[in-house]
C-alpha cells in the first residue's frame, strides 16, 4: 500500500465511523444506522421501533467519537442505572472485541471509560445529582422521550455551552408533548424516523402476532415509532411521564428488603388461571407516601402460597392495612387471611360506581400531587402499561370500562390505596397537597 492510500484510509477510519465500525470493530451497521452514525449535524434526534439496534448504534457512535477525537468527553445518559449498565456493557463488549481498542483503555470503572488519547466515554442514569457538573463534547441521551424536560433543558444542554458539542437524541417515541417531540418536529434537528419493519432481524410473523396481542396505540409506537395517543386515555402519557422518577428502586425479593421506620400498607389482586396474583406495599413518611415493594406471582400460583405470602409480609412490614380486591376469590381469601390473625385485612368491591370514583380519587390525587414511577413505561409488558380509557354516557357521566379480560395488576393494588387514601382525605373541606411518590413497574 503506497503512502497516499494509506492516508487515505487513515483518514476514512478518523471521518467514516460506518468505515470504522466494519473495520475496526467488526460491526455492519443496517442501512438506517449507517445514516444514523454518519450524520455530522450539531443537534439529531432519531425515532426508532423496538428493537431496531438504538443501544448498537448509540455504543458505536461514542466509540467511534471517544477514538478518533482526543482529549473529549462523550456522554450517555440513560433513564435508569438498569438502561444505563446495558448501554455500558455494549460499548465495552466492542472495545473488548479488538485487541487494539482494548489497549488504548488505560482507566475503567463501572461508568466511565478513560483512553489513552485523553477521551473519555461516561455513561450515567438520569440522575440530577450525579449528571450535573459535567462537560460535553459529544452528548448521547437514550430513551429521551422519556426523560423529563427539564433535565434535559437545564442540566443537559448547558454541557455543551462551552464545547459547541454534538447533541443526539434517541428514543422509541413518548408523549406528544415532550422536548423530544419537539425537536423531531423541529426543522433545525436532522430528523431519522425507522420502522421496526426495516430491522432485516425482525420478521413480519412477529410482528403480525404483536399487532394482533397489542392495542392499537402501542403498536402504533412500540412498532411504527409513531407518536400516537389515544383521545379516551383518562390519564395523559406527558402526565404519565411527568410521573418517572428513575433514582427510586423498588425491591421484588420479600427477603431483600430493608425496613425503615414508617407506616406500611399493602393493596393485594388475586387470580390464578388467566391472571397473576399480585401485592403490592406502601409506606408513608409524613407526606409521603411510596411504593416500596411488588410481588407477581406466576399464574397457577395455589391461593395457599399466596396468603402464605401476605402472611409473610405482614409480618416483615407489620404491616398497618391489608386491601384486598374483593372480586372473584378474593372474599374467600380475606376471610382465610383473617382466619390466619391478620384482623388487618379488609376487602373492597369493586362495582361499576366504586370504579368510576376509583378512577375519579386517582385523577384528583394526579391533579394535585406529584406522582413517581421508578420504572419507564418502556419497560412495561405491553398490556399492563399504565393507558386507562374512560366511558361515558350521554348525560357526561363516567361508566366502567368496557368488560374485557381482567389483568390483575399493580394498578389496581394501587387504586385500592389511593382510593383508601382519598377518603380520608375528603374528610376534610381544605385538601392539603401532598407529595406522592409512587414506584409502579
Amino acid at each position: 500500500m503506497s503512502l497516499r492510500n494509506f492516508d487515505d484510509v487513515g483518514s476514512r477510519f478518523l471521518e467514516d465511523p460506518v468505515f470504522f465500525a466494519e473495520n475496526v470493530m467488526g460491526f455492519h451497521p443496517f442501512s438506517y444506522q449507517a445514516a444514523i452514525l454518519r450524520d455530522n449535524c450539531k443537534r439529531v434526534v432519531a425515532c426508532l421501533g423496538r428493537q431496531s439496534g438504538k443501544t448498537t448504534t448509540v455504543a458505536v457512535k461514542a466509540i467511534h467519537f471517544a477514538y478518533t477525537k482526543p482529549k473529549t468527553v462523550t456522554l450517555i445518559v440513560s433513564p435508569s442505572l438498569r438502561q444505563s449498565i446495558i448501554l455500558f456493557d455494549r460499548i465495552l463488549d466492542f472495545i473488548y472485541s479488538n485487541r487494539l481498542l482494548a489497549k488504548s483503555v488505560k482507566r475503567k470503572t463501572r461508568t466511565i471509560i478513560r483512553l489513552s488519547n485523553g477521551s473519555q466515554i461516561v455513561a450515567l442514569p438520569c440522575s440530577a445529582h450525579r449528571l450535573r457538573g459535567h462537560t460535553a463534547h459529544n452528548l448521547i441521551v437514550d430513551e429521551a422521550a422519556f426523560l423529563q424536560d427539564e433535565i434535559i433543558t437545564q442540566i443537559l444542554f448547558p454541557m455543551l455551552a462551552t464545547t459547541g458539542g454534538y447533541l443526539t437524541l434517541l428514543s422509541t417515541p413518548w408523549a406528544r408533548g415532550s422536548l423530544f417531540y419537539k425537536a423531531f418536529t423541529d426543522p433545525n434537528y436532522s430528523v431519522h424516523h425507522v420502522k421496526s419493519s426495516e430491522c432485516p432481524l425482525i420478521s413480519k410473523e412477529f410482528l403480525d402476532e404483536q399487532r394482533r396481542n397489542m392495542t392499537r396505540q402501542g403498536y402504533l409506537m412500540e412498532f411504527e415509532a409513531e407518536f400516537a395517543e389515544e383521545e379516551s386515555s383518562y390519564f395523559s402519557q406527558d402526565l404519565i411521564k411527568s410521573c418517572i422518577d428513575p433514582e427510586m428502586e423498588l425491591e421484588t425479593d420479600l427477603e431483600n428488603v430493608s425496613l425503615k421506620s414508617a407506616d406500611y400498607y399493602a393493596g393485594v389482586d388475586i387470580g390464578k388461571l388467566q391472571d397473576h396474583s399480585v401485592i403490592v406495599v406502601v409506606k408513608q413518611e409524613k407526606d409521603m407516601v411510596r411504593l416500596v415493594f411488588l410481588k407477581e406471582f406466576p399464574l397457577e400460583t395455589p391461593y395457599s402460597h399466596v396468603i402464605g405470602f401476605i402472611v409473610r409480609a405482614n409480618q416483615k412490614f407489620s404491616l398497618r392495612k391489608i386491601l384486598i380486591d374483593k372480586s372473584g376469590a378474593g372474599e374467600a381469601m380475606t376471610e382465610e387471611i383473617k382466619a390466619q390473625g391478620l384482623m388487618n385485612a379488609e376487602s373492597k368491591v369493586f362495582t361499576v360506581q366504586s370504579k368510576a370514583e376509583m378512577l375519579a380519587n386517582l385523577r384528583i390525587i394526579n391533579g394535585t400531587t406529584t406522582v413517581q414511577n421508578a420504572l419507564q413505561p418502556q419497560t412495561m409488558p405491553t398490556n399492563q402499561q399504565p393507558t386507562i380509557r374512560i366511558h361515558k354516557n350521554r348525560a357526561n357521566q363516567i361508566l366502567a370500562p368496557k368488560k374485557q379480560p381482567r389483568r390483575p395488576t399493580v394498578g389496581t393494588c394501587i387504586k385500592l390505596l389511593c382510593d383508601k387514601r382519598n377518603n380520608k382525605r375528603n374528610t376534610s373541606k381544605s385538601m392539603v397537597k401532598q407529595q406522592i411518590n409512587v414506584v409502579s413497574p
